[in-house]
């Protein structure tokens, strides 16, 4: 693209976060459908894991404030009855638990009076320590290493020279993992934070997860979904262990907040994540709704098993109102 025609669609990407510029287009395009936002982190500058800046998620929920209709989980078959709005209806949700939901980001959300879902991950809740995606980004941004071979391909070597270089090693290494079996994904993340000389059990990475002090106290807008207990993707764990994943997760936050879990995200959540037998699991264990990560809007008579969530990275507001229609940032 020319230095020109770059400059004409920023200009039109700003446009498009303006609230008069969003809404008309919202009617025009006549999008049935609910915009359900997955965030992750909201973080301060300094931390070591990554996640959306608490700057940009304030600019965020300010313009989901003026512009949309943020609504909580119970109001999404409203929602998708509704007609075609200009101000369209978002559900903002939190995957895994992370403690900086209760510092940074249920400030905002309760000063706006925005409601969100957390999926827990309840045994880092329960116990500490760090999820096994959060284990190896800690491990290869940190490591006193300036190198890592893979322990499952040691013809390849990845740098480890300066923080791009960092991050593009945990992203390898966690995309190699995740295509694995749950014992095989285990018996290669040992080698693996041998290879790179941390020990996530050492307690240098801090507390990260919420504590359960902390979910009963952000209760006013938040309903707290499962994650499962431990954070294995469903499909890579044998079925009775499956359930048992599902099952506990949702007991231990009724024991602990005194009311049942009405939704559910399932962990990684793309396609090939969950299946037909993870969905009826899901029912079984008495979850009303469940999320997966596959992109878009949810809209009418899609499946109530597998609702579509669009990601959070865009950090200009262009992108982000992109996000919001249904639309990725370079679309």
């Amino acid at each position: 693209m020319t230095g020109g025609g770059a400059v004409i669609r920023a200009l039109v990407k700003g446009a498009a976060a303006t609230p008069v510029a969003f809404r008309l287009a919202a009617r025009l395009r006549g999008n049935r459908g609910v915009c359900a936002l997955m965030y992750h982190r909201v973080r301060r500058r300094g931390d070591p894991f990554p996640g959306t800046e608490l700057d940009d998620f304030v600019r965020q929920m300010r313009w989901l404030k003026r512009t949309c209709t943020p609504i909580a989980p119970e109001e999404l078959d409203e929602a998708l009855a509704a007609p075609p709005s200009g101000r369209p209806p978002v559900l903002v949700t939190f995957d895994d638990g992370y403690r900086d939901y209760a510092e940074n980001a249920y400030p905002v959300l309760a000063e706006l009076g925005i409601p969100a879902i957390v999926f827990l991950a309840t045994a880092f809740i329960d116990g500490g320590g760090l999820i096994w995606t959060d284990a190896v980004t800690w491990a290869t941004r940190t490591s006193p290493c300036t190198a890592l071979t893979l322990p499952w391909d040691r013809a390849v070597t990845l740098p480890l020279g300066d923080e791009a270089a960092r991050a593009r090693a945990a992203l390898v290494t966690k995309a190699h993992l995740k295509s694995l079996s749950d014992p095989d994904r285990e018996r290669w993340l040992e080698l693996l934070l041998a290879e790179l000389r941390m020990n996530p059990a050492d307690g240098s990475a801090g507390r990260q997860m919420l504590t359960w002090d902390e979910v009963r106290a952000t209760r006013g807008l938040t309903r707290y979904g499962g994650h499962t207990h431990t954070h294995p993707i469903l499909s890579r764990v044998d079925p009775v262990r499956a359930e048992r994943e599902i099952r506990l997760c949702s007991d231990r936050i009724t024991a602990e907040t005194g009311t049942a879990p009405r939704y559910f995200a399932y962990p990684n959540g793309s396609a090939q994540d969950f299946t037909e037998e993870t969905k009826e699991m899901v029912r079984r264990c008495g979850f009303e709704l469940a999320f997966s990560t596959i992109g878009g809007l949810h809209a009418p008579g899609m499946d109530r098993w597998a609702i579509r969530r669009q990601p959070t990275g865009a950090r200009r507001l262009g992108d982000y109102a992109l996000l919001v229609a249904g639309r990725t940032a370079s679309g």
